[in-house]
């Protein structure tokens, strides 16, 4: 087939040609779709079917564009931004306002605020940069405790290259024009370059940062580009002019299609629990779909081909379907496993996700077919697209409203005769109230220890300042301060800082301490990363020079899982530096760590239930591990607050009226304050301090 110059007199009345039917396509939609419901209800792992999704629709995209450009064509991008997004639309609205219902009939409090913005992001194709900066984790798999419109963030990538698409191809057609040559050598060149440099960025992006990298629309236009490479090498054929292959070509394109199939079969498989994703992993699909495309137009009535099985009824009912699925399923899933309190989806109740999936797709389908056909709805997708778009607007911003003026607590007073916490398991205070329990969902973000003021960037020592923070803890009048202490470590040293502050105050004491997120204080190790190492480092000299009356520190890991606890690796050999100069190390021992968000936990469940009261037996040993230890050195001491997180046989999320954690195991400020009597006594007593404990029982 010819094609007509940039320069060539446009024809205004030949049709643009249509492609030849590929039944084939919407098999491979099938298919897709199948693997992503299947290893997301199934397994914790990513399908790679989303990538078949993403190389299959700029192939689609590029091929009705290419057509118009090469026969002088209008490309009409507005309509087909209006049109498109009309029909997308329609089915997302109605799943955003169903996660709405159930978000406020059974999702927790806390994660309602999360839940709305996804919501918003989702309403307008931009959840996937909501994701990245929540820091969700995709490789969470199946748990209670993942957002339900997750799912959504390919949806938003499609839609950001749904706009971006027609304006490179428009780009490349005036291009050509400008340059006075062929259309199709200037899109080739503009979807390689894409494919390039999104390839490389993906691979230095997953390789820093997977969990962000999953979601960034940059790290995945490589598989875009892909589709669309491919699209411009497949040669238009109008269906007036059938063409059979040769031979050794349709040989070509069965090996193409059985190898496309088998790469797309075997991503699932080639995903570990520590690959890294997406990555160069990731070509395997969408080279593998790419490989279909090709071998559907070398063998495309090839008996025993791929493309074949691809064209069977089966598939190619999924494929009809496959776009509501795929909004439907995931949402089902993650409610299934809140109301179940299920980690795990047994097979029956896998299918019946599938089979309600499929239910829900044919019901949105009857309920769009009726709103379509309202008075001014139906006469224009601009219309259409605008009033879609408020009737999900206007409810979203009635729940944001009622989100953010809610105070469950409203009329308690937070008195300590309310609000006991740790002093229940302290003393017998009797009966406790029947109040709504603190902190609230509102306050939950707001529950990290109180670190006091930041160093004045003068005081801070060297290497400190760029690696992580330093707090200060001062005497309130100002005088000077009869002992100092030093905390170093992580946010597990940070929440410390809450009851250690109190006691401060109480005792004229001044606090300084060094912390950065993620990062123990230990020796230094090839396992932790350089920046945590230089930052101990900094931190244990500035300690040293300090000189203070006692060192602070969290000396044991605590695990969600087996073996639950154990000493932080290389702690002995990085208190030694302290205990040589003859100052006393406080070791205190970690909190548990669970393996779900113990805050919401509660909130879902109520906080009786035995999920949010696990054994004491999953959560920490039955001896502290910083016992043996602390007996071979005469100024390291051991501080267990474990009898003020558990009791004998269980770890409550809930103790006098208070969330103790604020996630999977970082103690809320609210609890914390309530430890303060216990820090006090403790310290003052394993060092032996001519104090008496000033701070009362709460």
């Amino acid at each position: 087939m010819t094609h007509p110059t940039p320069t060539a007199t446009p024809t205004p009345t030949a049709p643009v040609p249509r492609t030849r039917h590929r039944p084939d396509l919407q098999g491979l939609r099938g298919v897709a779709v199948l693997l992503v419901v299947a290893f997301h209800v199934w397994t914790e792992k990513v399908s790679g079917g989303v990538d078949v999704f993403f190389v299959l629709s700029a192939f689609l995209l590029t091929g009705s564009f290419a057509r118009r450009i090469e026969h002088d064509r209008p490309l009409g991008i507005l309509t087909y931004w209006t049109r498109t997004f009309a029909r997308l639309l329609g089915p997302v609205a109605v799943l955003l306002l169903a996660v709405l219902a159930a978000v406020f009939l059974w999702f927790p409090p806390s994660r309602w605020a999360d839940l709305l913005t996804q919501a918003w992001g989702s309403l307008f194709y931009v959840v996937n940069w909501v994701l990245a900066d929540q820091a969700v984790d995709y490789y969470a798999g199946n748990s209670a405790a993942t957002t339900p419109l997750q799912h959504m963030w390919s949806l938003s990538v499609q839609g950001q290259v749904f706009l971006l698409w027609p304006l490179l191809l428009a780009g490349a057609a005036a291009a050509a024009r400008w340059m006075g040559i062929r259309f199709r050598p200037v899109a080739w060149a503009v979807f390689a370059a894409v494919f390039a440099g999104s390839l490389a960025w993906s691979i230095v992006a997953t390789a820093a940062g997977p969990e962000a990298a999953y979601f960034s629309t940059l790290t995945r236009l490589w598989e875009f580009a892909l589709g669309s490479i491919a699209a411009l090498v497949l040669t238009t054929r109008t269906k007036s002019t059938p063409w059979r292959a040769p031979a050794a070509t349709r040989g070509l394109g069965m090996i193409l299609g059985w190898t496309g199939l088998a790469a797309i079969l075997a991503t699932p498989f080639l995903i570990g629990p520590d690959t890294r994703f997406p990555g160069t992993v990731a070509l395997a699909p969408a080279l593998g779909a790419a490989a279909i495309l090709l071998a559907g137009a070398l063998a495309p009535d090839a008996r025993t081909g791929a493309t074949r099985i691809l064209a069977a009824r089966p598939l190619q009912w999924f494929g009809d379907r496959a776009y509501g699925i795929y909004l439907w399923h995931w949402p089902l899933l993650i409610t299934y496993l809140l109301l179940t309190a299920r980690d795990t989806v047994p097979v029956p109740a896998g299918l019946g996700i599938l089979a309600a999936s499929v239910v829900l797709t044919q019901v949105t389908a009857l309920l769009l077919t009726g709103w379509r056909a309202l008075p001014g709805i139906r006469a224009r997708s601009g219309i259409r697209l605008i009033a879609t778009g408020l009737l999900v607007a206007v409810p979203l911003t009635g729940a944001h409203s009622y989100t953010t003026l809610r105070d469950p607590t409203a009329g308690v007073e937070r008195t300590p005769e309310n609000y006991p916490g740790a002093a229940v398991l302290r003393e017998d205070i009797g009966e406790i109230p029947d109040v709504p329990l603190i902190p609230t969902s509102d306050e939950r973000e707001h529950e990290w220890g109180d670190t006091g003021i930041r160093c004045d960037t003068a005081d801070v020592p060297a290497g400190i300042g760029d690696l992580g923070n330093c707090w200060l803890i001062e005497p309130a009048d100002g005088t000077t301060p009869e002992r100092t202490l030093v905390v170093l470590g992580d946010s597990h040293a940070q929440q410390l800082l809450t009851p250690i502050h109190r006691v401060a105050d109480a005792h004229n004491w001044r606090v300084i301490s060094y912390l950065r997120n993620a990062c123990r204080y230990t020796s230094e190790s090839e396992n932790r990363d350089e920046e945590c190492n230089e930052f101990n480092a900094a931190t244990r000299q500035a300690a040293l020079e300090a000189n203070p009356d006692a060192i602070i520190t969290i000396g044991t890991l605590s695990l969600a899982e087996a073996p639950h606890e154990k000493l932080v690796d290389g702690y002995e050999d990085g208190v030694t530096p302290f205990l040589d100069a003859g100052i006393p190390v406080l070791a205190f021992r970690d909190n548990p760590r669970f393996p779900f968000s113990m805050f919401a936990c509660v909130e879902t469940y109520g906080p009786d239930h035995d999920r949010c009261n696990p054994p004491r037996s999953e959560s920490l040993l039955p001896e502290n591990p910083l016992e043996e230890l602390a007996a071979r050195h005469e100024d390291l001491h051991s501080i267990d607050l474990t009898d003020r997180l558990c009791t004998e046989t269980t770890c409550p999320g809930v103790i006098g009226n208070i969330q103790v954690y604020m996630d999977l195991d970082h103690v809320t400020s609210t609890y914390g304050e309530t430890l303060a009597p216990d820090v006090e006594q403790r310290m003052i007593e394993t060092l032996r301090w001519n104090n008496q404990p000033l701070i009362g029982h709460m």
